[in-house]
């Protein structure tokens, strides 16, 4: 029997820390930090995704690169153009574009383009995590019945 596809928006987070690309890199580092996320989904007035910024693009190419962090913006160092998935793809759709493009976090959209949620590689592997332990309990549990059944 075959198993049904986990869509990759049953894995996303559905709170989202956005900004806007007018935002300054000093006050993008401030709300990261307000939020505890390293990362955030740079949306348009419609909240349609058009880039993301990283803790890492701040460093690597703000802070390294001596920018005025409160001149520079978020669309001065945002990464485009923004890799997405719908709601309906499946898991390892999801996972094969990410990987395709070297990317850790898949911002989600709905069908008129709009940020419904954001998937990371954390959220898959906390995912396959507790599918594998499933998996393993599974196994132990029919040895134990195997064992119980032949002691007879």
């Amino acid at each position: 029997m075959r198993t049904r596809s986990l869509k990759v928006i049953d894995m996303a987070v559905h709170q989202v820390a956005t900004t806007t690309p007018q935002q300054t890199i000093h006050d993008c580092a401030l709300q990261m930090r307000r939020e505890h996320v390293g990362s955030l989904v740079v949306v348009d007035e419609d909240a349609k995704p058009i880039g993301m910024i990283t803790d890492r693009d701040i460093t690597i190419e703000g802070v390294a690169l001596g920018r005025d962090l409160n001149e520079a913006t978020v669309g001065d160092l945002m990464t485009t153009p923004v890799v997405t998935s719908t709601e309906n793809e499946g898991m390892v759709m999801a996972l094969a574009r990410m990987r395709e493009n070297g990317i850790r976090r898949l911002p989600i959209v709905d069908d008129s383009g709009r940020l419904v949620g954001v998937v990371t590689n954390s959220n898959l592997i906390k995912e396959l995590s507790e599918l594998l332990d499933g998996l393993v309990r599974n196994i132990s549990s029919s040895k134990t019945r195997e064992v119980a059944l032949r002691s007879e």
